[in-house]
């Protein structure tokens, strides 16, 4: 591919995330019977760490059928594992073990598998496969459209031994390509843009992130891999709300047509919407709090910043402004729709008065 010729990757992986909403909340233990699933072990504490560093609740995990799919000239033979989070979200992970394997065949396959659309048919198969067995203890149930990927590239060793410094060096272009999942020359300019902020703890270690993937060069690199699952996860939620919340503000325009006075006084025309808002606001913020609050990293530096760097490359806050911009335009369209909901209520109550005395009045002078 370029210059890693006589690199070789003694041991690593290449992992392909995909999140779906499967529906408002999953109950683990309903889930756990119906699929015969097992406990993930979430945060294993490879590296140092306070104990309380861990999910809440833990996920799910269930085994799925191996996924074949050919790249480089081969025909490569993928691990699935299907994800079960409390708050509704299936993850799915297809990864491929690699062993003493050429560094530009490492690249390439890579990027080839990327490009593969089978890999997406594949995994959404396997969450369509659990998903229909734990439907009953879903509350909600839907299988959205909405899916978040992620690739996360693990290097565990370099033959001959190379340092996390000494792999930045030489192979810049190949690891550009791999963060971006593009196969173009870049300038040299780009390519210190995309490296630009790379972590680095020991010698024999190397972490870099972008918006589509993330290298990283560490044999201790499972709560790493973790952790960008997580975050593709929390991103499919910012987007799921997003969509969520402009649907139930565009959908205002027709809620809010005025109706005949007629029927507000038999029936109070903003009750429905009013109802709806609330119910959207409540879900979101909700669940908002439950991914937030599922997994912690304070008191792990490393992973905090692995998190942190991730997160700002996927562009995660600029989803959270947009929620919360949205939160705040459909809490002053609650309010101003409350304050006609009163408004008309009080105007309803007159009316009612008014036509009790004018009955009485009418009453009095029939009984003359």
């Amino acid at each position: 591919m370029s210059n890693g010729s006589g690199v070789r990757v003694g041991s690593g992986h290449l992992f392909f995330f995909f999140a779906y909403e499967a529906g408002f909340e999953i109950s683990l233990d309903g889930a756990r019977v119906l699929c015969e699933a097992s406990e993930s072990p979430g945060i294993t504490g490879a590296r140092p760490a306070p104990a309380h560093i861990q999910y809440r609740p833990k996920p799910l995990v269930v085994p799925g059928r191996p996924v074949e799919a050919a790249a480089g000239g081969a025909t490569h033979r993928l691990e699935t594992t299907v994800k079960i989070f409390d708050f509704g979200v299936l993850s799915v992970t297809l990864t491929l073990p690699v062993r003493d394997m050429p560094w530009e065949g490492y690249a390439e396959t890579a990027l080839a598998l990327a490009a593969e659309p089978g890999l997406a048919r594949a995994a959404r198969e396997a969450a369509g496969a659990v998903f229909d067995r734990i439907r009953p203890a879903i509350s909600r149930p839907g299988l959205a459209d909405l899916v978040e990927e992620y690739c996360l590239w693990h290097v565990g060793a370099f033959d001959p031994v190379r340092t996390g410094t000494e792999i930045l060096s030489r192979l810049p272009a190949d690891l550009a390509r791999l963060l971006t999942l593009e196969r173009g020359r870049f300038s040299e300019a780009a390519v210190a843009e995309i490296l630009r902020s790379p972590i680095r703890y020991f010698e024999n270690d190397l972490f870099l992130a972008e918006w589509n993937a993330a290298f990283v060069f560490d044999p201790r690199f499972q709560d790493t891999a973790e952790v960008l699952e997580f975050l593709n996860v929390q991103l499919l939620e910012l987007r799921f709300f997003d969509r969520l919340l402009h649907d139930a503000i565009d959908g205002m325009t027709e809620e809010l047509r005025p109706r005949r006075r007629l029927f507000r006084i038999l029936r109070d025309p903003y009750e429905p919407p009013l109802r709806k808002l609330s119910q959207i606001r409540t879900d979101v913020s909700l669940v908002r709090e439950r991914i937030y609050n599922a997994l912690k990293l304070v008191g792990d530096v490393y992973l905090a910043r692995v998190y942190e760097e991730a997160r700002r490359k996927v562009g995660a806050e600029k989803y959270e402004g947009t929620v919360r911009d949205q939160l705040a335009t459909l809490t002053e369209i609650y309010t101003v729709l409350n304050n006609r909901a009163q408004a008309a209520r009080t105007e309803t109550l007159e009316m009612i008065i008014i036509l009790l005395i004018a009955l009485e009045i009418l009453m009095g002078l029939l009984r003359r």
